[in-house]
């Protein structure tokens, strides 16, 4: 065993008073050494302990009386203590840190917890990458632009407004170390050249999770009996809305975007699951992929006038909109969903609280506790999403395969959309308030979800879908997605005398790369490259790290016009870019590496501002979708404006993603030039 270190500022964590220690004694033993510490009924003990092996000892505790045979303290499990005699245990302490002891008289238990780091802590930062790279001098530059543009062409550097003259295939120009070594040269116009449609393979796309963007007016109390959690609200509807990203369509707009990708925003189970592994937080459909009825806008986002609007001022501004498509599962069962559709699953229903949506764990239960009072047994869950709709562990159930089509992705139960059999839509979803599902003749499980995600394009005029969790779905259905969401489009705009582009549709096919797959046969226009988030690392240290990549991109798009990737930098699913360095120099950088890539790039909301991450309990995805930015820092603002100059030097030149890239040779600099067409831009980067 280990000795027990006490660390500093320890006696400030307990008052030894005459009234503590007739409380129960807690004893932390090490090899050579012990100390006692008096606890306090519903009073937290906090102890600040090294890594080791202890031995805990709780004596003179009073209350109800359990003699057991003990082996071991676990976190978040409550011990139910002896009475007639003292309780010994070991202790394992694998991280140092401050725990938690609370000690619950009436029940006479004690809870070991670890106890959240705090603010005044060092952040976690990633040690910047180690990359050799040009060294940056502020003094004027030449250069060597090759045939790009003939001599007497006058070009603008975007940053500075300075205005050159080509002479002989070079530029002189004096950079700025405030752009991070960065020239962007474009051609001088008498008059902006405008875009009418827009090249995918340039699309610069704005992912927003609705609920954390942005609350038009929202009301404190949420539909469908939704609760806060009253602590961090980690996984608790925060009130962002349809009409909130209406109201910042023009911000948007600035950052070059030219597409929006919202999250799903079909009506979510009612209710919460708990949240991370150990039950720490209630976990409710905030981020929109565990939908109840696919049919209809939740009311935590809005109405159908919402989305309607917010389609028209999106085109209005050339702004394409993208929902999220998800076809693999439904959400989970939640106790609310089963009172509000009448679903005898309960154990027994007089033990829960008249709202079962507002069950909350006593203290010696947590937020996965409430399955406790399910029946998953009972031959009722046939009137949920029966065997016919889902695969799922229930019994009378079809179990989850091993097949990608076939798993359970996260628990969740598995639409059955190989089936050829005919279903009905089950009856509480047919009564559910508001919803447009009705029976079918002859409909399989597939036509139903097709025609549930391509009414949105008929009513709306969607331009496109983000498609959910593509390999697990069989491709032909997704081949029928494309084509009934094409026809909706085209029905959409022969109603409404509009024309366009053909529909889009870009897929997540985890852990995909730059570069052509089958998938592209199945309907896709475009995937997202999961290996971008990666390279940016180097990248925001050094853009001339990028220069294969940038070749290897340019030259596989060009050689197959149907491959697009989508790269990014941050994601609801993997990291925020900002919260592995917290530098603003790096992200601003990154912004460059990103912006420039070929093909078409996703920024998620707040890769601009440098959005970090929030309360995420022992579920760090939970992190990613902290509330986005709108009062900011000088530092902030500074990085927003030059997010927002390269997004639009993006947005006015479709050959940075969709043109063909040529590295062109300087002894100082990294240059390239990108040529669509009749449209060419020069990019020089110097340094950092």
């Amino acid at each position: 065993m280990k000795h027990l270190t006490l660390l500093s500022g320890l006696s400030s964590l307990i008052l030894l008073t005459p009234s503590v220690l007739a409380q129960p004694l807690l004893t932390l033993a090490a090899e050579t050494t012990s100390r006692d510490f008096p606890i306090e009924n519903n009073q937290p003990l906090v102890i600040p302990i090294s890594k080791g092996n202890y031995q805990l000892t709780v004596s003179n505790t009073s209350g109800p009386c359990i003699e057991q045979t003990l082996k071991k303290v676990k976190f978040n499990k409550p011990i139910v203590l002896n009475c007639s005699q003292q309780t010994t245990l070991p202790l394992k302490i694998r991280f140092s840190g401050d725990y938690a002891f609370h000690y619950d008289e009436s029940h006479n238990t004690l809870l070991f917890k670890r106890e959240p780091k705090k603010s005044t802590k060092t952040t976690f930062k990633r040690p910047i990458p180690k990359v050799e790279c040009q060294r940056f001098s502020p003094s004027e530059k030449s250069i060597y632009i090759g045939d790009t543009f003939e001599s007497g062409v006058q070009l603008k550097e975007v940053f500075s407004n300075q205005v050159v003259r080509v002479d002989n295939g070079y530029v002189k120009i004096t950079p700025s170390a405030s752009n991070g070594g960065l020239v962007l040269l474009e051609p001088v116009v008498d008059q902006p050249i405008e875009r009418t449609e827009l090249d995918y393979r340039n699309a610069n796309i704005y992912f927003i999770m609705v609920d954390r963007f942005h609350a038009h007016n929202a009301d404190s109390t949420q539909p469908y009996l939704r609760q806060k959690d009253g602590m961090q609200e980690i996984g608790s509807f925060h009130g962002g809305n349809l009409k909130g990203i209406i109201d910042k369509l023009d911000y948007i707009k600035e950052l070059g975007t030219n597409v929006i990708w919202l999250s799903p925003i079909v009506e979510q189970v009612h209710g919460f699951v708990g949240g991370g592994d150990s039950g720490s937080f209630p976990f409710y459909g905030y981020h929109g992929y565990w939908a109840r009825d696919f049919t209809k806008v939740d009311q935590s986002f809005g109405d159908d006038a919402d989305l309607k609007l917010l389609v028209e001022e999106a085109h209005k501004r050339g702004l394409k909109i993208l929902l999220d498509a998800v076809i693999n599962h439904p959400g989970y069962s939640t106790l609310a969903d089963a009172q509000f559709d009448q679903l005898p699953i309960t154990k027994q229903p007089n033990t829960l609280p008249t709202s079962w949506a507002s069950w909350s764990p006593s203290k010696q239960e947590n937020w996965h506790s409430y399955h406790e009072q399910i029946d998953y047994s009972s031959a009722q869950w046939d009137n949920w999403w029966g065997p016919d709709w889902v695969r799922t562990g229930l019994p009378n159930y079809d179990k989850p395969g091993s097949s990608d089509t076939t798993l359970s992705l996260a628990g969740l139960p598995d639409f059955k959309t190989e089936s050829s059999n005919t279903v009905t839509p089950p009856q509480w979803l047919i009564n559910n308030p508001g919803t447009r599902v009705q029976a079918r003749n002859n409909y399989t499980v597939a036509d139903y979800l097709v025609e549930w995600q391509t009414d949105w394009v008929k009513r709306f005029g969607i331009d496109g879908y983000r498609v959910d969790t593509v390999k697990h779905v069989e491709s032909d259905i997704w081949l029928r997605l494309k084509q009934e969401a094409t026809s909706s489009l085209e029905q959409w705009r022969a109603s409404n005398n509009q024309t366009g582009q053909p529909f889009w549709m870009m897929g997540e096919v985890w852990g995909h790369g730059a570069y052509r797959s089958p998938y592209f046969d199945d309907g896709f226009d475009a995937l997202i490259n999961f290996d971008m988030q990666k390279k940016l690392d180097k990248g925001a240290v050094c853009l001339t790290e990028m220069a294969d990549t940038y070749q290897q991109y340019s030259q596989s798009m060009h050689s197959a016009s149907d491959f697009n990737p989508v790269s990014y930098m941050s994601s609801h699913d993997t990291e925020l870019f900002f919260s592995r360095f917290k530098s603003h120099d790096m992200q601003k950088a990154a912004a460059n590496a990103l912006l420039l890539s070929p093909g078409a790039v996703q920024v998620y909301y707040g890769d601009e501002v440098g959005r970090d991450i929030g309360p995420y309990a022992d579920d760090f995805h939970q992190g990613t979708r902290s509330d986005m930015l709108w009062e900011l820092s000088n530092e902030k603002k500074s990085l927003l404006s030059h997010w927002r100059t390269v997004g639009q030097f993006r947005d006015r030149h479709p050959a940075i993603g969709a043109g063909k890239h040529i590295e062109i040779p300087n002894d100082s600099a990294y240059v390239f030039s990108r040529e669509l067409d009749n449209d060419k831009v020069i990019v020089a980067y110097f340094g950092n």
